[in-house]
């Protein structure tokens, strides 16, 4: 399909003819004219999951007529309706953003979360987050000015496997001596122990791509997987979709990442004591299974003092993350005022 395709995803209001967009609290089209709602098809078709084993890298689509936009400052490659005309790029604002002369092949989409929070809703949420942020300038939160605000579906590979580990470390638990003079002093006996520890990991969430920096994507997780639902194209109505940079097997390494640790911090809880040093831990990877999905984040930014700040909100559960500047007045203070709490209870201590 070229940039300057004539078909157009478009879902007419049966009551006026104008277009319908996605409502994220209806779960429904609506129409912004005559206020006309139709309800997104329900489909009861399970949410597929594939094996690894079946992985192919070529294309199956998007079910639907998308025009592709690449960003030429962050490289964000996104999709948008085809009579959307694309003015700046919804990941870093660069107006460097052009029509590419073909689409993408790219997977489909297996599932997707639609948004629950609205627009307004998340303009409250900000205001609320930005109230409640520490060390930061007291002008902040009356100063503070929302600018853009996007609400994209992110891709996501989600991740199911089945883990057996060995593990063995040596366990150290503590004990004290006194000598004559009544000085007690710590030791530590060290024994090891070996164990094992299975567990089974389900939608270990990995991203597509590196457009939303991660510290703030990972901290307006949790995402409820459970209430994915299978792709379809009336979702993305008015709303902007992100095509995956990042493939599958290359994706997978980030969410065994995630699977590893919580795996060594299980195996820790095991050997016990009151501290630990060797601990090693040999992994198998069973019944690993993966799923393409997209994540409804609302990216926005906000102005304060002449700069530029990002945030993110969860377009599920309105959590959110971001930039913010720090006031080293308020922070110098905390660390006097802490210094003098600390050198007051040394004082009394030794009197």
């Amino acid at each position: 399909m070229t940039a300057t395709a004539e078909t157009t995803l478009r879902f007419p209001c049966k009551n006026c003819g104008a277009k319908l967009e996605f409502a994220p609290t209806a779960t429904a089209l609506t129409c912004g004219y005559c206020g006309y709602s139709e309800p997104v098809p329900s489909n009861q078709a399970a949410v597929v999951e594939y094996s690894f084993d079946d992985y192919k890298p070529e294309s199956v689509g998007w079910d639907t007529a998308l025009k592709s936009w690449e960003c030429k400052t962050c490289g964000a490659l996104t999709e948008r309706e085809p009579h959307v005309t694309a003015a700046s790029c919804v990941f870093c604002g660069s107006t460097q953003i052009q029509p590419m002369e073909q689409s993408p092949h790219l997977h489909k989409p297996e599932s997707l979360l639609p948004f629950q929070v609205t627009r307004d809703q998340c303009i409250d949420l900000f205001r609320k987050w930005i109230k409640g942020l520490w060390f930061r300038p007291s002008s902040l939160a009356a100063e503070a000015r929302a600018d853009g605000l996007n609400g994209v579906y992110v891709p996501f590979w989600a991740y199911d496997a089945l883990t057996y580990s060995l593990y063995h470390a040596e366990r150290g638990d503590h004990y004290y001596e006194t000598d004559d003079k009544g000085n007690r002093t710590q030791r530590t006996t060290w024994t090891w122990v070996n164990g094992t520890h299975s567990e089974f990991f389900d939608d270990v969430l990995a991203p597509g791509s590196a457009s939303v920096a991660r510290s703030l994507s990972q901290a307006i997780e949790p995402f409820d997987t459970k209430a994915l639902v299978p792709y379809k194209p009336e979702y993305l109505a008015g709303l902007v979709a992100e095509d995956y940079r990042i493939d599958m097997p290359t994706a997978w390494g980030t969410a065994k990442s995630r699977v590893d640790d919580a795996i060594r911090e299980a195996c820790k809880r095991k050997v016990g004591g009151d501290t630990q040093r060797s601990l090693s831990i040999q992994t198998s990877y069973m019944n690993r299974m993966y799923k393409l999905c997209l994540l409804p984040i609302w990216i926005a930014s906000y102005r304060f003092q002449s700069k530029s700040y990002s945030y993110l909100v969860n377009g599920q559960t309105g959590r959110v993350s971001g930039q913010a500047p720090f006031s080293w007045i308020k922070i110098t203070l905390f660390v006097l005022a802490l210094a003098a709490a600390i050198g007051g209870i040394a004082w009394l201590a030794n009197r």
